[in-house]
């Protein structure tokens, strides 16, 4: 006779999905002040998040440009192509804030940020603003940004992205560009 075998599926906790795990942060996170990260009394749970976690941005200098979004002939913003690459270089999805901001460029100055023309927060904390920002062509984030009001002179910019994850880690980059004959 021919046992039967009776197998039992087990999963471990730090092999369950990646969206899983950063909802999971998300939620746990909702109980402490608005600037404390998450905290984990797991060192493999934390391990295993910081593993999927960016550890770098990087803004694509040659599809980031100025935009036209009405149509007018003239930029009225900038459509920003994000990368978030994990520790082994990858490009990784991830939720947190973003946060950009849009000088015109001071020339010979040690402080190269001139007059702050925008600012814009873009969160991402769901599946909603996820798949809003995510390009799977690119595998990077596609931001459109438009000013509040007026339009992109002519000028030297400074584009500077920030990114603060759900563990309070900030990630940073910067872009230096000219729009139009300044």
């Amino acid at each position: 006779m021919l046992a039967e075998s009776r197998t039992r599926s087990f999963t471990h906790p730090l092999r369950c999905s990646p969206p899983l795990v950063l909802c999971a942060l998300l939620l746990t996170g909702g109980c402490q002040g608005p600037n404390a990260g998450v905290q984990f009394d797991n060192p493999e749970l934390a391990a295993f998040v910081r593993l999927m976690m960016p550890a770098k941005i990087e803004i694509q200098h040659y599809l980031t440009k100025p935009r036209d979004f009405e149509g007018s002939g003239d930029a009225d913003g900038l459509e920003v192509i994000l990368t978030t690459l994990d520790s082994f270089g990858d490009s990784v999805k991830c939720v947190g804030t973003f946060h950009f901001d849009l000088h015109t460029l001071r020339m010979a100055s040690g402080d190269k940020l001139g007059k702050q023309i925008a600012h814009w927060p873009v969160t991402i904390n769901s599946d909603k603003t996820l798949v809003q920002y995510w390009d799977r062509l690119t595998r990077s984030y596609r931001f459109p940004l438009k000013l509040r009001s007026g339009k992109l002179t002519p000028e030297r910019y400074i584009l500077s992205a920030r990114l603060i994850t759900p563990t309070d880690d900030k990630l940073y980059d910067t872009y230096e560009f000219t729009h139009g004959e300044p």
